[in-house]
């Protein structure tokens, strides 16, 4: 094991982070009550890289039930998160830090480890995945790391703890987790670490859809996750997740694009664009647990007559016109033009950039059904909702800007109340 005092770093100031503060005062409350804990895991790797934690976790030698009298005492609420496996979460002022007992494996079978209690961080940190998250840090500073984690930081690899076959083992999901950090990071696998992969991946098969879906998601909406296509295909990973004999490599162009708006399903879509045909496409998106919408969202990037809408603005429209209301404002700006616009790029998608531009200034259109009842004496029903249809569609080829031109608009069309 190697001990050093962490550097405050200029990017990330961890005393002036409230969680922090927090999770340190959690660390006084159960060392003032005579036990050790230390935070672990991300947060500790998060303050080596200069980066502000999404969360924090502390590892104690305290037993769930001893957690939580403690912090009862000091009238802080707690919430028995995980406590089958330890984890107690304390709230403090809203913001939870996750509280867990040192534990060590007594079984595991791929999907998750019966655990038993222990006294020692170093047994604790066999059982995590990654050396850069088998981190510890005390109240005062002093880092713990007993696999080489702070070298593998420094050389920004990503190595499992101890044997790989034997971490992957405890939990297929760790081949997914390892992709995802290669794209959030940039990190790249340390040697053998993709062979171990490709020999144990068929274990992927134990995980449930739910698990997997959002491992793949996180990875696709990484800013480097267009680092990792090749290898996820080379292991054979995506044949697991969607059952194919030969996943077949995206097309180049299908992975420049770095959207931040519905990136997870725009660089979904790119993924599974060259998979043979649409039944194929199909069978893959049940393969993951996805939302309505966005299953929605990827039929529609592969199954709407595309080559129509991309050279007619006024058929832009009329598919906004059909879809909007179910796959939501904004879909064409923010997802189907822009993929459409890298994966067929021989349609004239880039002579629209002017239309799209216009359509997302007039997204919201300035008159609805209370307006024109109250102007025109109009009434509720089939009529008026036909005559929004219109009055919307008009707005949109820009045949109106003004309120009075609504009305004069709608004056033409509208039969006037008995």
């Amino acid at each position: 094991m190697t001990s050093s005092r962490i550097e405050q770093n200029e990017a990330y100031d961890p005393r002036l982070d409230q969680n922090y503060q927090n999770a340190m005062k959690a660390i006084k409350h159960l060392e003032d009550a005579g036990f050790k804990a230390r935070m672990a895991g991300g947060c500790v790797r998060d303050h080596l890289l200069g980066r502000k934690p999404k969360d924090y976790d502390i590892a104690t030698n305290a037993k769930p039930d001893e957690v939580c009298a403690i912090f009862k005492q000091k009238n802080i609420k707690t919430v028995p998160t995980g406590i089958d496996h330890g984890t107690i979460t304390a709230v403090f002022g809203g913001q939870p830090i996750e509280i867990t007992s040192l534990r060590v494996d007594v079984a595991t079978d791929g999907r998750r480890a019966v655990v038993s209690f222990g006294e020692s961080f170093e047994e604790d940190s066999l059982r995590r995945d990654f050396t850069i998250n088998a981190l510890y840090e005390d109240i005062d500073g002093m880092i713990y790391d007993y696999h080489t984690g702070q070298v593998d930081l420094k050389n920004q690899t990503l190595r499992f703890v101890g044997e790989a076959e034997t971490r992957i083992r405890e939990d297929y999901l760790r081949i997914l987790r390892l992709f995802r950090f290669w794209a959030r990071f940039g990190f790249q696998p340390a040697p053998g670490t993709l062979e171990a992969i490709a020999r144990e991946v068929q274990g992927l098969r134990k995980i449930s859809s739910e698990r997997i879906t959002s491992e793949l998601l996180q990875t696709l909406e990484s800013d480097r996750y267009q680092d990792v296509i090749a290898s996820l295909i080379d292991t054979k990973t995506l044949d697991v997740i969607f059952e194919t004999e030969k996943f077949p490599k995206p097309s180049e162009n299908a992975l420049i694009v770095n959207r931040k708006t519905e990136a997870g399903i725009a660089r979904l879509a790119q993924l599974l664009w060259n998979l043979p045909n649409t039944q194929v496409k199909r069978k893959a998106i049940q393969r993951l647990r996805l939302s309505k919408l966005q299953q929605d969202k990827l039929i529609a990037l592969f199954e709407e007559p595309l080559p129509a809408v991309a050279t007619d603005p006024g058929e832009v429209y009329e598919w906004l016109d059909r879809n909007e209301s179910k796959l939501g404002e904004g879909v064409w700006t923010d997802l189907l033009y822009p993929t459409w616009s890298l994966l067929r790029p021989d349609t004239r998608l880039k002579s629209l950039d002017e239309t799209i531009r216009t359509h997302s200034l007039r997204r919201v259109c300035p008159v609805d059904g209370q307006y024109l009842m109250q102007n025109l004496s109009l009434i509720q029903g089939p009529e008026l909702g036909e005559l929004i249809s219109d009055l919307k569609r008009a707005y949109r080829r820009g045949h109106w800007t003004t309120n009075e031109e609504a009305l004069a608009f709608a004056k033409e069309r509208a039969k006037p109340k008995s």
